[in-house]
C-alpha cells in the first residue's frame, strides 16, 4: 500500500508540474503576442510621426513639390498628413511653364478647410515661426 501512494503521490506531483509548466510557457507565449502587437502599433505610429514631420520640415522649407510627390506616390501618406496639396494646372490643360519654382502655385488644403493657392515661396516665408499647442506646449519650427 504504501509503495501505490507514493506512486500516486509522484504523479500528482509530475501533473501539477506539468500544469506549472504549461501556465508558464502560456504566459510567455501570450507576452509575446502582446508584445509583437505593440511593436507593429508603435511602427504604424512612428511611420505616421515621420510623415507628419517630413510635412512640417517641407513646409518650411517652402518645399510642396515634396509634399505632392509623397502623397502622389502613396495614398496611406495622404490618410495621414493634414494638409492635401495638388498643383495647379492651367486652363489648356498644360502646367503652368516659365515659372520660377518658388512661384508656382499648388492647391492647398488643411483636412476639411476651404482650398487655397499658395506658392512654395509663401509657404517658406509664413511656415517657420512658434506654435502654442492645445495643451500650452510651444513648438518651433
Amino acid at each position: 500500500m504504501n509503495n501505490g501512494n507514493e506512486q500516486r503521490l509522484d504523479s500528482i506531483k509530475r501533473e501539477l508540474k506539468q500544469k506549472q509548466i504549461t501556465i508558464i510557457k502560456e504566459a510567455a507565449q501570450l507576452t509575446f503576442e502582446k508584445l509583437e502587437e505593440l511593436e507593429k502599433q508603435k511602427n504604424i505610429i512612428q511611420n505616421s510621426i515621420k510623415i507628419l514631420k517630413h510635412d512640417l520640415f517641407d513646409l518650411k522649407d517652402g518645399r510642396l513639390d515634396r509634399v505632392l510627390e509623397r502623397q502622389s506616390l502613396n495614398e496611406e501618406v495622404k490618410s495621414i498628413s493634414v494638409i492635401a496639396v495638388t498643383k495647379i494646372v492651367v486652363p489648356n490643360g498644360q502646367v503652368q511653364v516659365n515659372v520660377s519654382p518658388w512661384y508656382e502655385e499648388y492647391e492647398f488644403k488643411i483636412l476639411e478647410g476651404e482650398p487655397c493657392k499658395i506658392n512654395n515661396s509663401m509657404t517658406k516665408t509664413h511656415a517657420s515661426g512658434s506654435y502654442k499647442l492645445k495643451d500650452g506646449t510651444i513648438r518651433y519650427l
